[in-house]
């Protein structure tokens, strides 16, 4: 953020020394403070994560039991969630304006905002769609479940000082039942009916850490040999894209050099989680796995009868999908013997 901004944030934003009531162990991002008076009822840093990008209306289509396609987009790297209780005085749209006064004259821009009935056709449906994790997460499922007749969206864009993305989301919803499943949040930080809550999600694009090391090529050759295949986690891509990132390169040249010392033909099958769409990810998963075999081919010189690309999407998870660590391990390229 700006130094400029950062100056203009001290004037309306409060100091670290009064948030005496803040959850235990959260904290604001360093670089986005908050709204005077507000306090923190929850909050969660991951180092790692993605956000879903909500750039249109969420409906839900009765004839074919489903949600409709629209517009969203997804970014992954650094995540701060935060929940803030706002001061009693506060409305859904100062939470919302607060943000985007601030960001705006830093270069951001917003690429979508929403309120009430032009965010879903009801039942919740934006939380749903947007922030699917929330709706499993313990006191928040219940916070969103009972309190979602007044809301509003922002999603702002930015650059980092390394010049990556930084996207900004503000979620602000009014508090209308207090007594129902989220009594923790309600007792801890004194809810009341009429609060404000801000949901404010801030992501700043950046590579992942490659924490796991290369499967060697005999590492693979023994796997295929006792079970017929075996799972890469070295080979990455950039959310909903199939371009091969430049650090799956290790990977790849021992995906090779197993698939070269071998015999027979190979199927190079593409897997995705089960967040999105059944038919989009299986045309994603197909993609990835093309350019797999692409590389394979090109760089490596596998001949091309050697290699078939295939794509599954979420039909063969390795582990459940409800939570991150059960879709990253169902994320992934597999090498299968024919």
């Amino acid at each position: 953020m700006k130094r400029s901004l950062l100056a203009a944030i001290a004037l309306i934003f409060i100091s670290p020394l009064a948030l005496a009531k803040d959850a235990a162990g959260s904290k604001d991002h360093p670089d986005f403070k908050r709204i005077t008076g507000s306090e923190i009822i929850w909050h969660k840093a991951s180092k790692f994560d993605e956000l879903n990008i909500a750039l249109e209306r969420v409906e839900f289509d009765y004839d074919k039991q489903a949600f409709k396609k629209t517009k969203r987009d997804k970014a992954e790297g650094q995540l701060t969630t935060l929940y803030y209780k706002l001061p009693a005085d506060s409305t859904t749209l100062e939470a919302v304006r607060q943000y985007e006064a601030e960001l705006k004259p830093a270069g951001y821009e917003t690429l979508f905002t929403a309120e009430n009935d032009k965010l879903d056709d009801g039942y919740g449906r934006f939380v749903e769609q947007t922030f699917p994790i929330a709706k499993k997460t313990g006191q928040l499922q219940y916070l969103h479940e009972f309190n979602k007749d007044e809301q509003r969206y922002s999603i702002l864009k930015g650059k980092g000082k390394e010049g990556n993305a930084i996207y900004v989301s503000v979620y602000a919803f009014r508090l209308d039942d207090v007594n129902t499943g989220f009594d923790k949040l309600v007792e801890g930080h004194k809810l009341e009916k009429g609060n404000v809550v801000a949901r404010v999600d801030i992501l700043e694009t950046k590579a992942m850490d490659t924490r796991m090391t290369a499967v060697k090529a005999e590492e693979i050759t023994s796997s295929i040999d006792t079970e017929g295949r075996i799972a890469i986690y070295g080979v990455f891509f950039d959310t909903d894209k199939s371009d091969i990132k430049p650090e799956s390169a290790e990977s790849l040249a021992e995906m090779a050099k197993a698939i070269s010392a071998g015999k027979g033909t190979y199927l190079i099958v593409g897997h995705t989680d089960n967040q999105g769409d059944l038919n989009y990810n299986q045309t994603l998963s197909l993609k990835r796995a093309t350019a797999v075999t692409a590389a394979l081919t090109g760089e490596y010189k596998i001949p091309a009868d050697r290699v078939i690309p295939v794509g599954v999407g979420m039909a063969a998870p390795l582990a459940p999908n409800t939570d991150d660590k059960g879709r990253a391990k169902n994320r992934r390229v597999e090498i299968v013997k024919m």
